[in-house]
């Protein structure tokens, strides 16, 4: 009788503690003078829908026109930070400060409106910035489809249709052939999981579903396109001359949340779960071919596939923050996603905790041995540009730990180079280390630009006094 009284008593201050605790703050790491390897890859970029501008025939523009406006403030992305435009200027920022690697995207919307029809000029304009880009030396990342969607694939059914994988494969091939001489890195797809939760379980960006079968299913699909694309590109822009064969290195640009929970026993099994479906399902699939999608009590798929395993060469490390997890059973999958509000935080509420990334990459390596990493977004929303400075340079301190202790880190990018379209939360976000003035689109530079200038041109990080001379 004792002992279960004592065993109550036990839970029932544990659980107090755990629902009462404060996650400890990111550590403290030196910084100082750190330098990096040589050829190390120091990079900005641009994603086709957030910056470009004028992609008007997707989804996303069709969801943006509603009303009530389903953007905070109410904004349009429309012409973005223009950048179809001013590509030119974008790059020579880039090069000028000492970037010697360039990530862009394509979207699908603008270069196949019309399903099965390709659009010359756009094909073509998008040779010329790849052709840009590796003019001025310009390591290239290209990546070939983020969130977006072209109309008639909406009504084709989506992610959920066959059509559209179809069509896919032939889009996949288009760019392929037409772009393999410029590229030297390929992304198949950016935040792929992100689209399959939130756009059909959660409902919070198209096509705006609330059907777990359907989020399974379509995140099954993803897998599938991811594999196919790779296939396609391994064969298409393999580039055979004089004795000489260029194999592509095909990847996936995947988004990171660092889990903890909050507290014990079953808090510790819901991070569980959200850390297999968010951070991991997608990448065993198409690294050991294992494919499980799905959290316990919903739907499932579950089997092996030769079709999608090695078909991984890098992988690009979206890293942003670390969420605090605990069981809710009155929120979407009984669970709840906090940030730790007692520790700085970014202008989105974004706690910074940039040990995140070094738990983050080092789950990889353990998880992936071998794969190369490369750090593909990194960055905050930061208007006054106040910690920008000191996130970039404690981010880069635990990038460079990484590779003290040999894990396969070969660049960093800094997300991103201009200011942007930040998806739902609109224009207000300012991640760039160039302002946009959203009248002129004129790009003014911040203080943190004259910091990764110095970082990238010199391959180190700079000296405290250093430092106060550069952000002065």
């Amino acid at each position: 009788m004792y002992l279960i009284a004592a065993s109550v008593i036990l839970i029932i201050a544990l659980v107090i503690y755990s629902n009462l605790r404060t996650p400890r703050a990111s550590k403290k790491i030196e910084t100082e003078g750190l330098e990096f390897p040589e050829g190390f890859l120091w990079a900005t970029g641009e994603d086709a829908y957030q910056h470009e501008g004028g992609n008007m025939n997707n989804d996303w523009a069709a969801w943006e026109a509603g009303v009530p406006s389903p953007i905070e403030n109410g904004d349009r992305c429309e012409k973005a930070a223009d950048f179809w435009n001013r590509y030119e200027e974008d790059f020579t920022l880039a090069k000028s400060d000492g970037q010697n690697a360039h990530r862009i995207g394509i979207e699908w919307s603008r270069v196949e409106q019309v399903m099965g029809e390709y659009d010359e000029e756009a094909l073509a304009h998008y040779e010329k910035m790849l052709k840009s880009m590796k003019d001025k030396g310009f390591t290239v990342f290209l990546n070939l489809w983020h969130f977006t969607l072209p109309n008639w694939a909406v009504e084709a059914g989506g992610w959920e249709s066959e059509i559209v994988m179809v069509r896919w494969e032939e889009f996949v091939e288009e760019c392929a052939i037409r772009f393999a001489w410029y590229v030297d890195y390929w992304s198949t797809m950016i935040d792929a999981q992100i689209y399959a939760l939130n756009g059909y379980a959660v409902g919070e960006i198209p096509p705006n579903k609330k059907d777990q079968k359907a989020s399974i299913k379509v995140y099954h699909h993803l897998i599938r396109a991811h594999a196919k694309a790779y296939k396609t590109i391994k064969e298409c822009a393999t580039i055979r001359e004089e004795g000489r064969v260029k194999v592509p290195k095909v990847g996936q640009i995947y988004f990171f949340f660092d889990y903890q929970p909050k507290g014990f026993f079953i808090d510790r099994f819901v991070t569980h779960q959200l850390d297999k479906i968010f951070n991991w399902s997608f990448l065993d699939a198409v690294h050991t071919g294992k494919i499980d999608v799905g959290v316990f009590p919903g739907p499932k798929i579950k089997y092996f596939s030769e079709d999608t395993r090695d078909t991984l060469d890098w992988i690009g490390v979206n890293y942003y923050t670390r969420q605090i997890v605990s069981f809710n059973p009155t929120k979407p999958g009984m669970l709840e996603m906090k940030n730790c509000g007692k520790y700085p935080a970014t202008d989105m509420g974004w706690e910074i905790y940039p040990e995140g990334m070094h738990r983050i990459c080092k789950k990889i390596a353990r998880r992936y041995p071998g794969v190369p990493l490369f750090i593909a977004e990194s960055g905050l929303a930061d208007a006054k540009d106040d910690r920008r400075p000191q996130f970039i340079i404690d981010h880069l301190a635990w990038v460079h730990k990484l590779i003290k202790e040999k894990l396969p880190v070969f660049g960093f990018t800094y997300w991103s180079l201009t200011d942007n379209w930040e998806w739902a939360k609109g224009f207000a976000p300012k991640f760039g280390l160039y302002r946009v003035d959203r009248k002129t689109f004129e790009r003014t530079p911040t203080a943190s630009a004259a910091l990764y200038r110095f970082i990238a041109k010199n391959n180190r990080l700079p000296e405290k006094d250093e430092l106060k001379e550069i952000i002065s």
